[in-house]
């Protein structure tokens, strides 16, 4: 059992034995005995609970990653289906200068970043190729947040500049870029020399 010293223990007392002193001052001293144990026993949960995220979380944000990314990909597969269809077909158009849907259909592109997010998808959520998952999510990211620069009249369209729907969802997308950077540092770890 941890050996924590708190300000309850150091107080020198008169007598907790003592009813007459109790009632006369108002401490309650069985608490006072009681408190040092309970925060012990809440600094055991913490130290468990802290473990336990240590030992997991990464693992967990992967696989969840990986849910959200085959999800998405699934989605794609179905024209019409992905609420962002629309403004995915728009950023790609504009990334290429009018050549999708020129000389690429849309449904090929569509196909195309369907089957790379369901590959991303299968590699995090099964922890193998991980290398290759983590580059090609640093491009899937950088793709889903290029409408930020390519796009800000639409995302950002609404009374006085404030995000519109579109804008809300690709906004949120920065939690994927963080959660790709986490990600990342468990992939190469290298011993320090």
């Amino acid at each position: 059992m941890p050996t924590n010293t708190y300000p309850d223990e150091t107080v020198s007392l008169a007598n907790p034995d003592s009813h007459a002193d109790n009632a006369s001052t108002g401490i309650d001293y069985q608490r006072i005995r009681v408190t040092p144990r309970l925060f012990d026993a809440i600094d055991m949960v913490e130290d468990a609970i802290h473990r336990w995220v240590m030992r997991y979380g990464i693992t967990a944000l992967r696989i969840s990653m990986g849910l959200v990314a085959l999800g998405f990909g699934i989605l794609k597969y179905f024209p019409g289906v992905s609420p962002a269809q629309d403004l995915v077909l728009t950023t790609v158009q504009t990334l290429t200068f009018g050549l999708v849907p020129a000389v690429v259909p849309t449904g090929v592109v569509m196909a195309a970043l369907a089957t790379l997010e369901c590959g991303i998808g299968v590699c995090l959520i099964a922890g193998r190729g991980l290398r290759v998952a983590i580059y090609a999510t640093a491009l899937w990211v950088m793709g889903i947040l290029s409408p930020l620069v390519v796009l800000p009249g639409r995302l950002f369209g609404g009374p006085d500049h404030a995000p519109t729907l579109e804008g809300q969802y690709v906004l949120k997308d920065v939690i994927l870029l963080a959660a790709v950077m986490a990600i990342a540092t468990t992939v190469r770890q290298r011993p320090d020399h």
